[in-house]
């Protein structure tokens, strides 16, 4: 006869929504995303190709003797593409906070409905071992987090900030480059790449200076990323000299190896090989040297002996 005095000894576990579980399950989540994801693949490769650019510019102008020309060329380009890569970053920083703010705004707006009066909360339990399985978080009670994605996609306001934001273009990496006179080897009739026929001919050399430059570069990524102004100041510096001793190692492979170059082109030459060509530091791709290209058949004679 006292039961209608007995209350529920523990209150039933309140329903839960993830992050994950929302944008996993939000239409408007997956367009935003499958736009982006393949805006940031189509840009990523046009940064890959344009560093590539970049790079042989880089190598070929240090294999060659110095010129204030070549290295005020080299300068600019690098300075564009650094710009224009410090542009992609900021858009993919901005990118991210803009659909942290709309899409959390929404959720907002969605959970006093989906709760009816009572508790809706975010869950984000999760155990050590689960995490490390790949797992996300989970409470006890109902996961609400279909409920909610399907609430926040038909939010008009949402539906028109996810329009605005997919309105915006990605921004584009181009880096253009211009005819560059080459440096006569035997002559100017017809041009080499200096970096493809330094590579075929002292790659391991090449490749141990490159791995040198990276390694000692990687030692300054934590003070480049701080805040510690002295720091970072300081590895600036350091920054410029490890590129300076990258030079003068390439630059030393040059030396020595263009007289054998030549001496092996001057020998073929008397047997109909390759002749009259200069070197090229500007890769094709930036406009070359205004002259037909050589660089595969002189290869192929200088590789052969």
């Amino acid at each position: 006869m006292f039961l209608f005095l007995v209350a529920p000894l523990f209150a039933a576990d309140p329903p839960w929504w993830t992050e994950a579980g929302v944008t996993r399950g939000s239409a408007l989540y997956g367009k935003a995303q499958a736009r982006d994801a393949q805006a940031y693949e189509a840009v990523q490769k046009s940064l890959a190709s344009a560093r590539k650019a970049v790079g042989d510019l880089e190598l070929g102008t240090a294999l060659l003797a110095a010129d204030a020309g070549r290295d005020a060329y080299l300068a600019e380009l690098d300075r564009s593409l650094s710009g224009q890569f410090l542009r992609l970053q900021k858009h993919v920083d901005l990118l991210g906070a803009d659909y942290s703010r709309v899409f959390g705004a929404a959720v907002e707006r969605a959970l006093p409905g989906i709760a009816a009066g009572g508790t809706v909360i975010q869950c984000t339990q999760v155990s050590q071992v689960e995490a490390m399985l790949g797992k996300g978080p989970k409470c006890p009670g109902p996961d609400v987090s279909g409920k909610v994605a399907s609430a926040i996609d038909a939010d008009p306001a949402l539906q028109s900030q996810v329009a605005s934001i997919l309105s915006v273009d990605w921004p584009t990496i181009v880096v253009e480059g211009k005819v560059q006179a080459g440096a006569p080897l035997t002559g100017g009739e017809r041009s080499v790449s200096a970096a493809e026929v330094a590579r075929a001919l002292r790659g391991e050399e090449l490749t141990a200076l490159d791995d040198a430059r990276e390694a000692a570069l990687e030692q300054l990524a934590e003070a480049l990323d701080g805040d510690d102004k002295v720091a970072k100041a300081a590895a600036i510096t350091e920054g410029e000299a490890i590129a300076a001793r990258w030079r003068a190692g390439v630059a030393e492979v040059g030396k020595k190896l263009w007289p054998d170059v030549k001496k092996k082109l001057d020998k073929a030459a008397k047997k109909g090989g390759p002749v009259a060509v200069a070197l090229c530091a500007n890769p094709a791709s930036l406009g070359g040297c205004g002259v037909s290209d050589a660089t595969s058949a002189v290869v192929e004679v200088l590789t052969a002996n």
